[in-house]
């Protein structure tokens, strides 16, 4: 009865308790997906020939760099502006300032030591006033810090009708939202609200929280739902400003949340220090990682500081996407055997970032035992991996042109 009702419904079955759980209206499809799909892959060609892959996408690089042992590129485009406004066409320079993730494969870099900033998620104030309080991630503001004075540079030589966007993959999601903000800090609301375009991130972790009176009372109330974000609006931003893509099976947008299957890892580790997940069933990883650990000199440090400082309860912002595969596949992989491949995407639905982690947790399950376990941790790479949000996507956008998106009032989704 529970896969006849999928198959006959739909994720609406599935999410049916999220309220803010939506198809994307066609009117929106260029902006919300043709466009993304675009940045999509844009952030994964900062991890291979950069300036090729942004070529064949009409970027011209303007600049590139490593700061704070994160990957950059700066690219100019000649976009529409209706691909981002949804206002009348007009030609418009971009200027797209690209962070790339942790790249364990890049030897350039002091893979130990970013690895250990990724992980001092402690949280440090970042905007006070007599209302509200804004936490952020201490070891992301210390590379976004880093980072703004080596690329802040490319944002003033932009010309008087340049636009800016930011976007990356993983912690280059993150970081690119903290850029923005930073931004904001330093140069107003409305510098932001008329220079920049969007952030866009793909699997890109929480790094923020936020305290505050007024928060809560739209919590209570139910208003805090749909395109509502607290944390933007607290820097005088709107919710559209952030566009965050996520694929379900992706556990790296749960990181530092109470989602986060991965914090058992260092919270469930022996006496021993090396020995993960001593409690529950044997399991095939646990051999194979503690030889892993043992090995690596830095790992004491590491642990260390992981298991005081990666579990928070930070929030997802902006507006939030979820590319979905085929109900079928969904179903074979909960109730046959799980594919470690990336699905094909056959629909993006949006959802408020307040519901996402918990919507998440509730049908795409990705529990500590599970992911302990060969197959899922495996799939669990396989879709964070940047190729995830790449070619799919771009796939998926390039099946929207054979559609017809002229009625306004057209609400479908391809399913």
């Amino acid at each position: 009865q529970y896969a006849n009702g999928v198959l006959a419904d739909g994720y609406q079955t599935l999410f049916q308790n999220y309220a803010s759980f939506r198809p994307i209206s066609s009117i929106d499809w260029r902006k919300k997906i043709v466009k993304a799909s675009e940045f999509g892959a844009l952030s994964g060609a900062i991890y291979e020939d950069a300036t090729l892959k942004a070529n064949e996408m009409g970027h011209s690089m303007v600049a590139q760099g490593k700061t704070a042992e994160i990957g950059w590129m700066v690219t100019d485009s000649l976009q529409n502006l209706k691909d981002f406004t949804g206002d009348e066409a007009t030609p418009t320079l971009v200027r797209t300032i690209v962070l790339r993730g942790y790249d364990a494969s890049d030897e350039d870099v002091d893979r130990e030591g970013l690895l250990n900033t990724i992980c001092t998620a402690s949280p440090v104030s970042l905007f006070r006033d007599d209302k509200s309080l804004v936490q952020v991630h201490e070891g992301m503001l210390y590379i976004a810090e880093l980072l703004m004075r080596e690329i802040e540079q490319y944002i003033d030589s932009t010309a008087p009708n340049h636009k800016i966007v930011f976007a990356g993959h993983s912690i280059g999601g993150s970081l690119s939202i903290l850029l923005m903000i930073l931004l904001t800090k330093s140069r107003g609301a409305s510098f932001v609200r008329d220079n920049v375009l969007r952030v866009y991130t793909f699997g890109s972790p929480p790094i923020f929280s936020m305290e505050t009176t007024s928060n809560l009372k739209r919590i209570a109330t139910g208003e805090e739902s749909g395109d509502y974000c607290s944390i933007l609006d607290a820097f005088d931003l709107p919710t559209s400003i952030v566009y965050s893509y996520s694929q379900p099976w992706d556990p790296i947008p749960r990181l530092y949340t109470p989602y986060d299957p991965l914090y058992p890892l260092i919270d469930d580790l022996g006496d021993d220090g090396y020995t993960p997940w001593v409690s529950g069933p044997p399991r095939t990883l646990r051999p194979i990682l503690k030889t892993i650990l043992e090995n690596w000199e830095g790992w004491p440090s590491y642990r260390d500081n992981a298991r005081f400082k990666l579990g928070q309860d930070y929030r997802s912002v902006g507006e939030q996407f979820l590319l979905l595969p085929e109900p079928i596949r969904y179903l074979t992989d909960r109730l046959v055997s799980v594919n470690t491949a990336v699905p094909e995407i056959d629909a993006v639905y949006s959802i408020s970032s307040r519901e996402l982690l918990p919507a998440l947790a509730e049908v795409f399950t990705l529990e500590t035992l599970q992911i302990s376990l060969v197959p899922v941790a495996i799939r669990s790479f396989i879709h964070h991996f940047y190729p995830a949000y790449d070619a799919p996507f771009v796939a998926f956008a390039s099946s929207l042109d054979e559609v017809d998106a002229s009625n306004p009032d057209d609400s479908r989704n391809i399913e």
